[in-house]
């Protein structure tokens, strides 16, 4: 929770600087994306970090890495820098390193915790983050208000702190089991993308997060720049970023007894059509009650969709090789939300404009539903799947094994 405050804080602080600053959508989605574009970079090599030595440990030094590139992004700012160029640089490295220890802290989740509970958990874990989300913004007004955008900055560098020092009262070892040699990196990170493709919840849901992230990309990545063109308020984006927290929190309450309710394959069906509907309303919005109301639903359906498809993954993915394959999995979730921030952040400011980018991305949202529902026949099958562990044939992971055996 602590360090979920601090990344949210920073990440409001640099966007907002920057969107005052640059006034474009562009730039603002780009230092925003910054964070995220490393995953698709980084996670691979986290990936087998996290299956080769000890995940606490990996997880634990990626915090201390993270804290001190935070301290370093304060002093930029309080230098005076307001480059979106310079700022995204820093917070890129932050994003490498969030991104090699990402992947040894998703995969401590199911060794602590039975199987059965693992949704639960993972909700749980998306809460912190949401409220995170909720309270960030609240924090990052004040605290840049009275002591300056460095001060809220700061506050991310210590919440790593707070975080590496928790992570050294955890006892229990928990190390993946893997033996590959960090020398056979490239030809793992290879295996793994082919035990991606072999892993039906994994390719499906590699398909279903790129379709969601390209709609739900931009409504994410450019809230000021939205605020501003609701209203002249100039503390607008802390109400909308709130407001999305908010419906973040309540998804977190909702996503288990959701699925438990109705079924994983009808949560991924009607959850994207209130995205969906969340995205249209902003981009019709010129009233900041409406803003509010369409940021707060697309803040509670976004996530339930994450975590229901990060959910499957986890429950596919082998035991020896989960950390590999998560990794290609948020690899391709960062490039994605990255990517897509990028490319929709250049059509508002030179093509489209802002609400008409917002509107397209509600109508691919909705082309995706109506693909998976009537066009995708075994998608509703592969995605329900079963919470007992997956029954893998030996000549489907012999070949990863093997080469396992060779190089340990």
């Amino acid at each position: 929770m602590v360090s979920d405050l601090g990344t949210w804080m920073q990440a409001v602080t640099v966007t907002v600087l920057v969107a005052t600053n640059s006034k474009s959508s562009g730039a603002t989605a780009l230092v925003f994306s910054s964070l995220f574009i490393p995953q698709g970079l980084m996670s691979p090599i986290g990936g087998l970090v996290a299956d080769r030595f000890d995940r606490r440990r990996v997880a634990m030094t990626m915090q201390w890495v993270q804290a001190v590139l935070a301290g370093v992004l304060a002093l930029t700012v309080h230098s005076g820098v307001t480059s979106a160029y310079a700022l995204s640089a820093i917070v890129f490295l932050q994003g490498c390193a969030s991104s090699l220890g990402n992947p040894a802290f998703q995969a401590m989740i199911p060794l602590l915790v039975p199987r059965e509970e693992l949704l639960g958990a993972l909700s749980l874990s998306g809460m912190t983050w949401n409220s995170g989300r909720a309270i960030g913004p609240m924090l990052a007004a004040i605290t840049t208000s009275v002591w300056g955008p460095a001060a809220s900055i700061t506050g991310n560098a210590i919440s790593f702190v707070v975080m590496a020092f928790v992570m050294m009262t955890i006892r229990r070892p928990l190390h993946g089991g893997g033996t590959v040699k960090m020398t056979q990196a490239f030809g793992e990170i290879g295996r793994a993308i082919k035990l991606a493709q072999r892993t039906p919840g994994t390719r499906t849901m590699i398909i279903s997060t790129v379709f969601v992230q390209l709609c739900c990309a931009m409504t994410f990545s450019t809230i000021p720049t939205y605020a501003a063109s609701v209203t002249d308020w100039e503390r607008f984006w802390m109400v909308l970023y709130v407001s999305m927290g908010i419906g973040a929190l309540v998804a977190g309450f909702c996503v288990a007894g959701m699925t438990a309710l109705i079924g994983r394959s009808r949560v991924l069906t009607l959850v994207p059509l209130i995205s969906c509907f969340a995205i249209f309303l902003a981009s019709q919005a010129h009233s900041s009650y409406l803003a509010v109301i369409a940021t707060m639903l697309f803040g509670m359906s976004a996530p339930i969709s994450f975590i229901t498809m990060g959910a499957v993954v986890q429950r596919d993915a082998p035991e020896q090789f989960r950390g590999r394959v998560l990794s290609i999995y948020s690899a391709l979730v960062g490039l994605a939300f990255g990517g897509f921030s990028i490319i929709n952040g250049y059509l508002a400011d030179k093509v489209l404009g802002l609400r008409t980018t917002l509107w397209m991305s509600s109508l691919l949202l909705a082309m995706y539903v109506i693909t998976v529902q009537f066009l995708w026949p075994s998608w509703k099958q592969i995605v329900n799947g079963s919470d007992s562990p997956p029954r893998w044939r030996p000549e489907a992971l012999a070949g990863l094994r093997d080469r396992s055996a060779r190089v340990g």
